[in-house]
């Protein structure tokens, strides 16, 4: 009995010493090595960023279209040519170059009256649509109520836009990274830790946006109608490019 509780006290003074050196060892290691950052897949500083940029549009679409009846599809189809080859002519005499009048829709469909039971044919309506591209914008609504005086009865709005996004895109997506880090930088100064290594970035939502087109279909009536008035006053909005990120940073616990 007295060699077995030797034994056991043995061990127990064994045990003792070498927890006292690991923790000696471990306790000189803290003391010597720098923190790192953690770095984990799914826990970090999460934040999203976001930028617009505005910028003057270069060009202006326009969508012109011819919307004629007729009793019998030869008549309708027939009109509606010799009006959209006018709108075309006109277009160019304002400036337009020929390559830059696209067709956009043609369609020739019969029209019935339905006050009966029975449909009763009555006609037949031929649509001719075509997108206008202007570079010139001051002369936009000039051009505009030309085609309306040559016969374009229908007007579905004018846009503006950019003829190359690329540049204006690369902008507004590196501001809303920069906007990111930012955020980033504040939580981490508020919650008394540093921004770790970029762990994940995303581009999120849209990217670009415009603004709404002009409806116009009641002045281009009016201008056909009275081509001495004023030209259709169209002001150009500037285009807004925004862009999205989400990034996620590692916390880091030093210096």
């Amino acid at each position: 009995m007295g060699i077995v509780l030797t034994m056991n006290n043995k061990f127990a003074a064994m045990f003792a010493v070498a927890f006292a050196v690991s923790s000696s060892v471990l306790c000189s290691a803290d003391e010597a090595l720098p923190l790192i950052p953690y770095a984990s897949s799914n826990q970090g500083i999460s934040v999203t960023g976001h930028a617009e940029v505005n910028a003057k549009p270069d060009i202006a679409y326009a969508n012109l279209g011819v919307v004629l009846q007729a009793p019998n599809q030869d008549d309708a189809v027939s009109q509606d040519a010799t009006k959209a080859d006018a709108v075309k002519a006109a277009l160019i005499k304002a400036g337009v170059a020929e390559a830059d009048i696209k067709t956009d829709y043609y369609q020739v469909q019969p029209e019935y009256d339905y006050k009966s039971s029975t449909p009763v044919l009555v006609g037949y309506q031929a649509s001719n649509f075509f997108k206008v591209s202007i570079h010139n914008l001051p002369k936009a609504g000039v051009i505009v109520d030309k085609a309306s005086q040559a016969g374009a009865n229908q007007v579905n709005g004018v846009t503006y836009d950019l003829t190359d996004r690329t540049q204006v895109e690369a902008q507004a997506l590196a501001a809303a990274v920069t906007n990111a880090r930012s955020k980033a930088d504040l939580m981490a100064g508020v919650a008394g830790v540093t921004v770790g290594r970029l762990l994940n970035l995303d581009e999120t939502g849209e990217q670009t946006s415009q603004p709404r087109p002009f409806p116009m279909f009641m002045r281009a009536n009016a201008a056909a109608a009275a081509p001495a008035e004023p030209p259709t006053p169209l002001t150009p909005q500037d285009i807004v490019i925004t862009a999205d990120v989400t990034a996620l940073y590692a916390i880091g616990y030093g210096k």
